[in-house]
């Protein structure tokens, strides 16, 4: 009894230390509500995996967080998997951090998605480093990572920086609907051209687009920062040939074996209307004769291209 009383001492002690009105407290598995709607599922192995890391802890290592209502029952408003899964595993009480001032219908749905919703993102290579460093294969399994997560890891071989390693100033522009359409196609065009998923624009490489708005600003007697990548954009579209030295060498042997963009031998993707149309009825020859496949259109060039090459 005395152990008891020490104990439930110690609770309040700490509640009345916690800010924002939170506390915490050890409640029976019966005294908890489950919600009827959780946005947030667990896959049945995933929520087995749980239940055995908590029968090796014997406890909770994460506190659920409850509503105490006004029928003396603590909804769960988030952590309904990890209070299930210690209840199968054979928990007949758990810690809970709760809250007991009123809260509206909006106020516990709006919480229960922050706690889904709001949380950080893994970061792969330093995953696969701290996976890599576990050498117990128990461990590893406590670790939690399903299959999809370990295949995602097996295909990260290289090093990276990551948005939380670099210093980074966000930047905003304004544009007219018109003008943010046209802005939209041409950064989907350039982003075409480039083989890596993820690319880091350091500092000085900010500062080069601002000499560029600047030069820019100057040379047309312009003050719109907007404006002035429009027509940078502009001028990149006008010079796209450039692009070969991104994947042709100067022997003429290829650099890479990703892809080109045509606008980067043609200086441009549009063609005349006749002309299209003759080359789409020489296309659908060539496929219909089983030349070339509807995946591989571009082999017409390449065809007519060696043919001529050859003569």
């Amino acid at each position: 009894m005395e152990t008891e009383a020490h104990e439930g001492n110690r609770i309040n002690e700490i509640n009345n230390a916690l800010p924002g009105g939170f506390k915490i407290a050890i409640v029976k598995a019966e005294e908890l509500e489950f919600l009827e709607k959780n946005a947030r599922f667990m896959r049945n192995e995933t929520f087995q995996n749980l239940v055995n890391n908590i029968k090796r802890d014997g406890a909770l290592s994460q506190l659920p967080f409850c509503y105490l209502q006004e029928n003396g029952k603590y909804k769960v408003l988030s952590g309904n998997h990890r209070s299930k899964a210690a209840i199968a595993a054979g928990l007949e009480e758990i810690p809970v951090m709760y809250t007991d001032t009123p809260l509206t219908k909006d106020e516990q749905i709006s919480i229960q998605l922050s706690h889904n919703s709001i949380s950080g993102e893994d970061d792969p290579f330093i995953l696969l480093e701290l996976y890599n460093e576990i050498e117990d294969l128990d461990m590893k399994y406590y670790a939690g990572l399903d299959d999809k997560q370990l295949e995602q890891l097996e295909s990260v071989t290289v090093e990276g920086l990551t948005e939380a390693q670099l210093d980074y100033l966000m930047l905003t522009f304004l544009f007219l609907p018109d003008e943010a359409e046209e802005m939209v196609r041409v950064i989907e065009k350039a982003k075409s051209f480039i083989s890596s998923d993820a690319v880091a624009v350091r500092m000085k490489e900010y500062d080069r687009l601002l000499d560029a708005q600047a030069k820019t600003q100057s040379a047309y007697n312009i003050h719109n920062g907007a404006t002035s990548l429009m027509l940078i954009m502009d001028i990149f579209e006008r010079h796209q040939e450039d692009l070969k030295e991104g994947w042709l060498g100067e022997n003429g042997e290829p650099l890479h074996k990703g892809w080109a963009p045509l606008s980067s031998i043609f200086g441009t993707d549009n063609v005349p209307v006749e002309s299209a149309a003759i080359i789409q009825s020489a296309v659908q020859k060539m496929m219909n004769e089983g030349d070339i496949d509807v995946k591989n259109k571009w082999q017409f060039i390449e065809y007519l291209a060696a043919d001529y090459l050859s003569t």
